[in-house]
């Protein structure tokens, strides 16, 4: 009986796994081709993880092999990609549905867009702190 409990968690969590991963794919997508990652020379590695961590704190259930959790993902990746979707007005019909109404939709996405926000922030400061830390380093010697 454990060991059958213990392979079905194990295929819940990898299933997750999966769910997490294509979200994490799609934001990185998104963020190697964004003009201010670029101008501002970020690395969208660290950007993605950020904004993959931070955004995920808000969604739906509490752990990443639980269905809800596994469903935000879905949708949040969906979402984010809307906009290289060949009908994007059915897609967002299926988003509205898929967070339970307009309202749920806008508070994903206003999830997403404070953790964009929040971790270009992040980024850039410790890319500012560590050029500092450097430039003192230097003027030490």
């Amino acid at each position: 009986m454990k060991k059958i409990l213990i392979i079905s968690l194990s295929v819940l969590a990898l299933a997750a796994c999966s769910e997490k991963d294509e979200y994490r794919q799609t934001v990185f997508e998104q963020i190697s081709n964004d003009a201010d990652i670029k101008s501002y020379h970020l690395d969208p590695e660290s950007v993605t993880e950020c904004i993959v961590e931070l955004s995920s704190k808000k969604m739906a259930g509490f752990a990443p092999f639980e269905p809800m959790r596994k469903d935000a993902y879905k949708g949040y990746t969906k979402m984010i990609a809307v906009k290289t979707s060949k009908n994007p007005e059915e897609v967002l019909n299926e988003l509205r549905e898929s967070f339970g109404s307009a309202r749920g939709l806008a508070d994903a996405h206003r999830n997403y867009s404070e953790s964009y926000l929040e971790c270009i922030s992040t980024v850039t400061n410790r890319a500012l702190d560590a050029q500092a830390a450097e430039e003192e380093a230097t003027d030490a010697e």
